[in-house]
């Protein structure tokens, strides 16, 4: 059939569709056969209906629903308080400003406001501000009813409750006590605990404070320069400016190393740098004067620290003002020193002479015109009337030794870069003076220095040099002495005199020690018997540590410590042993001996000088027991 009448009869309006004829397809939906050939549409519509959800699925499908949407519900709460409850607290949205002068005045009372701000949705509990500060501030508490002082740095500030958003403001006021220009500091520290939390929390904040002015005056005048051994004066001008007396005043001094402290007016309240005033009233002050002898290397600075104020503090002090000062060590024109010859630890022997060397030199640019040389020598155990010197002058009662052009031509005009020495000698008594537990640890102390006619100070007074002080240490005299006795009081001795053969003699060796003017420790006596000499384990009194070895025959008397004064003022120290001895006869007619070289050592405490002494050895010929017949000492021939 053709395409276009197809089309015609296909298209044709007045056609009955359901009329036309067709094969039979499973396409059709009117297909009706069964089986595997049934029409798809049949089968489609026969499994919708097998697959609707039963009343009981149904049911269990909601409940399902249900229980999630509750859980997410719940959930949502969950997340949304605890959002909630975590964004209602941050710890940055609470501040803490200190507002104040960043200046003050010392003594004049200042202000300082505290600015609080909680900008979180819940309140804080328990606030309170913890104020830390110099020592040097004192709060007043005026206005702050809730301010209790902890101690002289630390305050608290009660404020309790701080409601959401709320701020607060509170105002501490103080005075600083501060030197001028010091720097002094206040913090103010906000402690709580947010109501929707168990935790601390501090918030902190600082301000730091300048102190333009003092009201206590302090001036402190010191030398620009001075030389080594030179005699200084440090002059301290105080005053209370302030309209209110200051308690407790005092000024205390740091003075630099090398100063030698000599006097002052008015005299120190406690060692020699502290002065007390007690109530300094306003308008009130005064002066110290402070002499001294000043000791360097050339070049350094000398500072001395001069502090006023009163008691208080953890360091105890709390400065008002402070003032300090430098004093530049230079080279002086004039020297003097002086020395002693061969003894350079400065340790002498009761009866030994002492040798002093004095030195000078003019270092300077100019010629020094009658210079005048002097040495002081003090001491209680020097014999003045065993002196050796070089020209000069010695002074018995003064103890100075002087030295002018007229015994050594060369002082009337020294030269620059011109030095040269004189020299002194004096002896050291042979028996040192003690009566009691003060005469000990003696030192000889010298000190030398000179002047010249031209050579001034800026007051216009002659300049006077002086060398460093020499102490010198005296030994302890020490006398061990060993004797042996047949009559003996303590340790009874028995045996034939003159000895026979035999026969066994005993005698009693004594060791005594006398200590005279120096503690000593360490002593000990160390000594041996002869062979064929017996020990017989007797001793008195017999407490004394004394111990004897049977191999070596040696014995030891460990005394230890011995005070100064034993066998002058206080009982020596002794000790005896019994020996015994039996002659044989290849030894009569002779002497026999009975105790070998003692030997004694100990440490004096005050000069650190070893002791050694030797005792000699001891035979049966002993002249100090009176009782032994001269011919009793040898041994009876048959």
């Amino acid at each position: 059939m053709p395409l276009e009448e197809l089309n015609k009869k296909i298209y044709d309006p007045n056609v009955d569709l359901e009329k036309r004829k067709h094969e039979e397809s499973q396409l059709d939906p009117t297909f009706q056969r069964s089986g595997n050939d049934a029409s798809p549409f049949i089968k489609e519509e026969s499994w919708q209906k097998k697959s609707g959800l039963t009343a009981k699925q149904k049911k269990l499908l909601t409940i399902t629903a249900i229980a999630l949407v509750s859980i997410f519900i719940v959930v949502g709460l969950f997340f949304g308080i605890s959002y909630s409850r975590k964004t209602a607290f941050q710890e940055d949205r609470v501040s803490v400003i200190l507002d104040g002068p960043r200046d003050a005045d010392s003594a004049q009372s200042v202000s300082y406001l505290i600015k609080i701000k909680n900008s979180n949705r819940t309140k804080l509990k328990d606030a309170e501000i913890l104020l830390n500060y110099s020592e040097n501030f004192q709060p007043s508490g005026d206005g702050v009813l809730n301010l209790k002082q902890l101690n002289p740095s630390n305050s608290k500030i009660y404020i309790g409750e701080i409601k959401s958003n709320e701020e607060k403001e509170i105002e501490v006021k103080g005075v600083f006590y501060a030197p001028e220009n010091s720097a002094v500091f206040l913090n103010a520290d906000l402690k709580y605990k947010p109501a929707s939390l168990s935790s601390e929390y501090l918030t902190k904040s600082q301000i730091s404070i300048n102190i333009e002015t003092s009201p206590i005056f302090l001036e402190l005048v010191a030398p620009l320069e001075a030389a080594a051994g030179d005699n200084i004066e440090y002059v301290i001008d105080y005053k209370n400016l302030d309209k209110s007396a200051l308690n407790d005043a005092q000024i205390k001094i740091e003075f630099p190393e090398g100063f030698q402290f000599n006097s002052s007016d008015p005299v120190p309240s406690q060692g020699n740098n502290v002065w007390y005033f007690g109530v300094l009233d306003p308008d009130r002050g005064g002066k110290i004067r402070i002499s001294g002898k000043i000791n360097g290397l050339a070049d350094q600075n000398k500072t001395i620290n001069v502090q006023l104020g009163r008691s208080g503090g953890e360091d105890g002090f709390i400065v008002y003002n402070k003032r300090e000062k430098s004093t530049k060590i230079v080279e002086a024109a004039l020297v003097v020193s002086h020395e002693l010859s061969n003894n350079p630890d400065l340790v002498v022997n009761p009866g030994e002479a002492l040798e002093y060397i004095i030195k000078y030199n003019n270092k300077g640019q100019y010629v020094l015109k009658d210079v005048i040389i002097s040495l002081e020598i003090k001491s209680e155990i020097l014999d003045v009337f065993k002196v050796k010197k070089e020209n000069g002058h010695f002074d018995i009662k003064t103890g100075i030794v002087t030295w002018k052009a007229s015994d050594i031509p060369q002082l009337a005009s020294l030269s620059p870069n011109t030095s040269g020495e004189v020299r002194f000698s004096i002896a050291t008594l042979e028996k040192i003076p003690i009566e009691n537990s003060n005469d000990k640890n003696f030192i000889i102390k010298s000190r030398a220095k000179i002047d010249s006619s031209n050579f001034l100070n800026p007051s216009g007074d002659s300049k006077i040099i002086y060398s460093d002080d020499l102490d010198v240490k005296l030994n302890s005299k020490v006398i061990f002495d060993v004797k042996g006795f047949y009559t003996d009081s303590n340790l009874k001795n028995e045996g034939p005199l003159p000895l026979t053969v035999g026969n066994q003699t005993s005698y009693s060796m004594h060791w005594s020690i006398v200590n005279i003017s120096n503690d000593i420790t360490n002593a000990k006596v160390v000594s041996s018997l002869p062979s064929g000499v017996k020990w017989t384990g007797r001793i008195y009194p017999s407490g004394e540590k004394i111990s004897y070895n049977e191999r070596t025959n040696e014995i030891i008397w460990e005394v230890d410590s011995i005070a100064a004064g034993a066998g002058i003022y206080l009982p020596k120290k002794e000790v005896s042993f019994q020996i015994g001895i039996v002659p044989q006869e290849n030894q009569a007619g002779e002497g026999l001996k009975l105790l070998n070289v003692s030997i004694f050592t100990a440490k004096d405490s005050f000069t650190n000088r070893e002791i050694f002494l030797k005792g000699d050895e001891k035979t049966t010929w002993l002249p100090e027991d009176n009782t032994i017949n001269a011919n009793a000492y040898k041994v009876a021939e048959k």
